[in-house]
């Protein structure tokens, strides 16, 4: 009976997240016939039409996906964690190394079975709409990469976490806690100088006009970055960005090449000026501050769900501690859409502030309005979204709201 409780809370918050996508598609639907009043001017229908095509196809495989997830998660629940955790125990003894491997074995079988997603995301939606630009092989390739990073990444933690749980006292999750807020300020020096390389290759931003206006506008708001590069991500992808990256000394702007390719020195110097805008408002601390919060959080409750034998008897499933860490864990992952519009609603606050920094900093709106256009039309990005979908979804508020706030600036 617990356990078909549990399974009737993801199918419920499932449900939800389905809802919120058909409810998205069907508003975007609605309105692919016409173009916005306010963007009449910058956007053609042809653009338009093909934005809410581009949204209404993602929310169909995001339906799929969500299913197709549920269902992932109840094969493990019902019996595929029990029969993994026996094969991985009648091969290993020590209970340690026992769980690391149930935990990693999880993790590569996950990743395999999310492969047809993966597919169907790039090679059919990006593809169709014109935004994939990666081959099979280099598909193939990441994928390999990614999983080989993720075990020797995960191995290390899984032991280390079902170390501290065996051999420490009831407050082993504060030491787990501080060890992974260790490890992500870890990762922000290390991923930008030894693993983002492995995917993707970085130029240093070639001298011309845009790189004496970068530097111009870093050295008029006090940002001392540690290079400035520009990323092949034509090679998988024509969506365009630009980012912040690293911590210190390793700190990095990285520009897609797409990027450069589509907006002028004035709108990229805006879209740059948006994002010294988070650095001047500290946002990257605020972020920080939150994932050190969250992780507490959910460290607590693994204190709790390791350490009461009732948690995994409670749903049949075996006592073991990387039992209870993965039960705990997919307990755990449907709360967040509960709070999504929480988080989002903190995210556009920033955005909205960064914004309003960058018009000051550029002397005005302008140019940021029009990259912000070009960048969502060329990323089909619609203008018509849900509302109610985008407070669960859109880390970022919608572009007509950004541009109706930036117009007052």
């Amino acid at each position: 009976m617990p356990v078909i409780l549990l399974s009737l809370f993801l199918a419920a918050t499932t449900a939800v997240g389905v809802w919120l996508s058909v409810r998205q598609s069907r508003y975007v639907r609605s309105r692919r016939a016409a173009v916005p009043d306010d963007f009449a001017d910058v956007v053609s229908l042809e653009d338009h039409v093909k934005a809410a095509d581009y949204t209404v196809a993602k929310g169909d495989l995001a339906v799929l996906a969500a299913v197709w997830g549920l269902a992932v998660t109840l094969a493990w629940l019902y019996f595929g964690i029990t029969a993994l955790h026996r094969l991985v125990e009648a091969w290993i003894s020590t209970p340690v190394l026992a769980g690391t491997g149930l935990i990693l074995a999880m993790v590569l079988i996950s990743g395999v079975v999310d492969i047809p997603v993966d597919v169907a995301k790039t090679f059919g939606v990006e593809a169709k709409f014109g935004f994939n630009r990666s081959s099979p092989r280099l598909f193939v390739v990441d994928w390999a990469k990614g999983t080989i990073l993720s075990l020797l990444v995960g191995a290390p933690m899984a032991a280390g976490l079902l170390w501290l749980i065996g051999g420490m006292s009831g407050r082993w999750w504060l030491w787990a806690w501080a060890g992974f807020l260790i490890f992500s300020g870890a990762m922000m020096v290390i991923y930008p100088v030894w693993i983002a390389p492995i995917f993707n290759k970085f130029k240093p931003l070639p001298d011309g006009e845009v790189k004496s206006r970068v530097e111009g506008l870093l050295a008029k708001a006090g940002y001392k970055s540690g290079g400035l590069f520009v990323m092949d991500g034509s090679k998988r992808s024509s969506h365009g960005n630009a980012y912040f990256t690293g911590f210190g000394q390793t700190k990095r702007i990285v520009f897609f090449d797409t990027l450069l390719e589509t907006l002028s020195v004035d709108e990229t110097e805006a879209v740059l000026a948006h994002e010294l805008g988070h650095f001047r408002n500290h946002d990257m601390v605020r972020s920080m501050v939150r994932l050190a919060v969250i992780s507490l959080i959910i460290f607590f409750w693994l204190g709790v769900a390791v350490k009461e034998p009732w948690f995994t008897d409670w749903i049949g499933l075996p006592h073991a501690d990387a039992v209870a860490i993965i039960v705990a864990m997919i307990c755990i992952e449907p709360i967040g859409l509960m709070f999504a519009p929480l988080m989002n609603w903190m995210s556009w606050q920033a955005e909205w502030k960064a914004d309003a920094f960058a018009a000051a900093l550029t002397g005005g709106s302008r140019h940021l309005s029009s990259a912000l256009i070009k960048l969502s039309r060329d990323n089909a990005a619609t203008l018509t979204p849900d509302p109610l979908f985008a407070r669960f979804h859109y880390s970022h508020p919608p572009l007509p709201l950004r541009l109706a706030r930036l117009r007052k600036e």
